[in-house]
């Protein structure tokens, strides 16, 4: 990595760090001002649908680790599911962590990697796919989820978000089609893919995965269901959240309208690990609803803290192998350089 580069990286990282700070500085000022803080302290919590809540997300975070195990085993790479569990975890740590582009997808794509030579991009190609297969079916379930908001989220930017949400996802089947489909790998495909301004590298690697799975769908397929059920797991786990917390009541229904966008404005890599904007967009949606100011953050809060029972787990496995472990984020530092 030249200094240059390297310096870059560094401003785009402190960049990213500034605004989830800031953003999150903002909401919690919210909370003080409305005395959620006194509430959350003073106020009965409901204990057991909070704990429910905190395994609804761990078996939630687990099926998105077998989906991904899926798609290794989908290409005949030798993997274990307790390979997929551990690097799935500490993934998830290290994009919680690290705001540059090295992060888990990558230390993934080199673990297999090396424990297989010569199938760098077959490792790459399940991280690609991975990645694709969770957003698309993100913003599935924001689709849904926000067409059940009829009537329920009155606020013109709600209904331009519809908007938003609606076009994405139509385009995303439609190029999720294409990319599946043997006319989406041609060598003229890919000349005239990789010529689009800024994304034509990266349309390119993807047409590339695709390729890899065509005679092998079945599991892409089984995968994009466990991605569904995924995110569904967690719009439960927002509403246990919200049963066991000292805040503006909100239905199934509300959650199922509320959480989907909120955790895809979260997957716009804005902030390390979408920190603050996923919490900002629940507490927009909240205050829709006619909420106190800061009750949509108090409940993004508590989801962040069970999410962070996964990033410790990462932890664990961090400092049980550190010296391995740096030495495949020093590789996957140089595959971040090939692939930009």
């Amino acid at each position: 990595m030249t200094h240059r580069s390297k310096q870059k990286r560094l401003l785009f990282a402190a960049i990213k760090v500034l605004l989830a700070a800031s953003i999150l500085g903002y909401l919690v000022v919210r909370i003080q001002e409305s005395s959620g803080f006194s509430r959350l302290a003073s106020e009965p919590k409901v204990w057991p649908s909070l704990l429910a809540a905190q395994a609804i997300v761990l078996l939630a975070f687990s099926m998105s680790f077998v989906r991904w195990y899926l798609l290794v085993r989908g290409l005949d790479l030798q993997f274990h599911l307790r390979d997929a569990f551990r690097l799935g975890s500490l993934g998830f740590m290290l994009n919680q962590v690290s705001p540059g582009s090295v992060g888990g997808d990558l230390l993934k794509a080199v673990f297999i990697a090396r424990e297989q030579h010569g199938k760098r991009t077959e490792a790459v190609a399940t991280v690609l796919i991975d990645r694709v297969v969770g957003l698309y079916a993100m913003l599935l379930v924001a689709s849904l989820g926000l067409a059940s908001a009829e009537g329920q989220l009155n606020h013109d930017l709600v209904r331009r978000l519809q908007t938003v949400v609606w076009s994405a996802a139509a385009i995303g089947t439609f190029g999720f089609a294409w990319v599946m489909s043997p006319l989406a790998t041609g060598k003229r495909v890919r000349t005239i893919a990789d010529r689009i301004p800024v994304v034509g590298h990266t349309l390119t690697r993807l047409i590339d995965a695709a390729g890899i799975y065509h005679s092998r769908r079945r599991y892409v397929y089984a995968s994009l269901a466990l991605a569904v059920v995924t995110h569904c797991l967690l719009i439960l786990a927002f509403w246990c959240i919200n049963r066991g917390l000292p805040v503006h009541f909100t239905t199934f229904y509300q959650n199922a309208s509320i959480v989907p966008p909120s955790l895809v404005a979260g997957a716009i890599p804005l902030t390390p690990g979408g920190l603050g904007t996923m919490e900002a967009a629940i507490e927009f949606f909240y205050s829709t609803l006619g909420a106190s100011r800061g009750d949509g953050t108090i409940v993004a809060l508590a989801y962040r803290a069970m999410t962070y029972m996964v990033a410790v787990v990462g932890a664990c496995y961090y400092f049980s192998a550190r010296k391995r472990i740096d030495s495949m984020l020093h590789e996957a530092e140089e595959l971040a350089e090939e692939m930009e």
